[in-house]
């Protein structure tokens, strides 16, 4: 898939700094995975109704062949320097689960076969 990014505003305004920051992030994720399928980056507000601070969410969701989907999201305040650490600290805890995922597969192909989990024998209905 040639680019495989998407980024969604919800009731929050576009930013470029932030299209930055996760067209960069984006790039660390191709070079580790470059079979990345989906990248989809949502910064939503929280509520029109509120009572604290304006809030909002920063999600990620991530697609990788052989993986587990990865989504994160995080809660964070609506401007835009709080929502530049979010995405940057959304982005790394998705690398590390992909790192995590990818050391499981690693160890899984590279364990004794007495230690692999196998099917419990079938019974024949003879």
């Amino acid at each position: 898939m040639k680019n495989p990014l998407e980024i969604t505003y919800h009731d929050l305004r576009h930013s470029p700094e932030i299209d930055a920051v996760i067209n960069e992030k984006f790039e660390k994720v191709t070079l580790l995975s470059p079979d990345v399928t989906k990248c989809h980056v949502m910064l939503e507000k929280q509520s029109k109704h509120h009572q604290k601070a304006n809030q909002a969410y920063v999600i990620l969701d991530l697609k990788i062949p052989h993986f587990d989907d990865i989504i994160v999201k995080e809660e964070c305040l609506e401007d835009v320097a709080s929502l530049k650490s979010t995405v940057i600290k959304v982005f790394k805890h998705g690398l590390d689960l992909m790192h995590k995922h990818k050391s499981k597969r690693v160890d899984y192909k590279r364990a004794p076969i007495s230690e692999i989990p196998s099917a419990e024998p079938v019974e024949s209905l003879d």
